[in-house]
């Protein structure tokens, strides 16, 4: 038997609870104890539940809007088309950024390579650790104004 709107609604207001205790660094446990959930396990699926849903509905809006771009595009071209056709070395270098533009949209371009040095790893990993600590003072600081308040 599906869940009524007031069992959705609450739903939806714990797992966006959880995604927003999981953001700002809380274990699986502390969620679990926090939201009352029976156990870690089940906070982490609803957590991943919650995340399954968001990217289903983004993925259709995000798919219109790229096909709202590739038509723009397309329109572009063909009114350059007889100029390019013509020889208008203006009109063939912008054409060519509408077709680099277009690969692009598409995915038609081949990976770039990147070099990955150690250094390059060390100062990826200490700006991650930079953030982590940010984020970790801000938990912090949010966690005291609320026992302030409390």
């Amino acid at each position: 038997m599906p869940a009524n709107r007031a069992q959705q609604t609450k739903t939806a207001d714990r797992r966006r609870q959880a995604v927003e205790l999981r953001i700002a660094g809380r274990s699986w446990q502390q969620i679990a104890d926090q939201l009352e959930y029976s156990s870690k396990g089940a906070a982490c699926t609803d957590v991943r539940r919650a995340l399954e849903k968001a990217v289903e509905k983004l993925a259709i809006p995000l798919e219109a809007h790229r096909q709202l771009e590739l038509d723009r595009l397309d329109a572009i071209q063909n009114a350059l088309w007889d100029k390019v056709l013509d020889g208008d070395t203006k009109a063939i270098d912008t054409t060519l950024r509408l077709m680099d533009r277009r690969a692009k949209l598409l995915g038609l371009d081949a990976p770039q390579r990147h070099e990955l040095t150690l250094e390059a790893i060390d100062a990826a990993l200490a700006d991650v650790e930079q953030q982590l600590a940010a984020a970790r003072s801000e938990a912090a600081e949010a966690e005291g104004a609320e026992e302030e308040e409390g």
